[in-house]
């Protein structure tokens, strides 16, 4: 099966924005054209390997910050400002992945494969309120330790943490930034009101805030 990674929650990748991540350690750049269409790229510019998480978007294209070339959603250089009469060569093109939206995440796979199926356990829900995105400054291991005190009834399959908070049932995408940083993105199932939303706000910061407190009083 295709290894998919959760990057975001939908929400945060607006039209005509783009930004960095990282996926199985690679630098990713996610951005999103005017058409509402999300992209996920190679973080490197193929023509002076600028990171083109540092560019813009502009329309249906990402523009490179360094030499201004643009690039459209299928990766293909449409316009070089240096030389504008010029018909950009087919060859230049960033490294394009695979990128979808499923349930309030947003998904990446850098896999060669042309297997697309999410992960079939848990099952995310179609019907999800999206909660928050945090980073956390510790390894993966140490986040999920504390989403088992933190989390009724978990279960983890591949990418995906499943369970309850206060009653809530939650789904979290959990990523592996680098060995030191882990990102966990959670969105609720069903409908839960306002107050519910800023309770588990409040709780995932909490759990930010301990575990990297914990990281580094283990480093002290």
């Amino acid at each position: 099966m295709t290894p998919w990674v959760p990057v975001a929650l939908t929400r945060d990748i607006e039209p005509g924005s783009a930004t960095g991540t990282a996926v199985n350690g690679a630098p990713v750049t996610l951005w999103r054209g005017a058409d509402g269409a999300l992209h996920a790229w190679a973080d490197r510019c193929p023509h002076r390997g600028m990171r083109l998480s540092l560019g813009f978007v502009r329309g249906d294209r990402l523009v490179c910050l360094y030499h201004g070339w643009q690039f459209d959603g299928e990766g293909a250089c449409r316009h070089v400002p240096a030389h504008p009469k010029m018909t950009p060569p087919s060859t230049v093109s960033p490294v394009c992945y695979r990128a979808v939206e499923h349930s309030g995440i947003a998904w990446v796979s850098t896999a060669d494969s042309s297997d697309t199926a999410l992960p079939e356990r848990p099952a995310l829900e179609a019907a999800t309120e999206p909660i928050r995105s945090v980073w956390i400054t510790a390894g993966t291991g140490r986040v999920i330790d504390r989403l088992r005190s933190e989390v009724d009834d978990l279960v983890l399959d591949r990418h995906v943490a499943a369970g309850r908070i206060d009653g809530v049932e939650i789904r979290a995408g959990i990523q592996e930034i680098d060995e030191t940083t882990t990102a966990v993105h959670v969105v609720a199932v069903g409908n839960p009101p306002v107050e519910t939303v800023s309770r588990l706000v409040r709780r995932l910061h909490d759990i930010r805030d301990f575990v990297t407190a914990t990281a580094e009083a283990v480093q002290l």
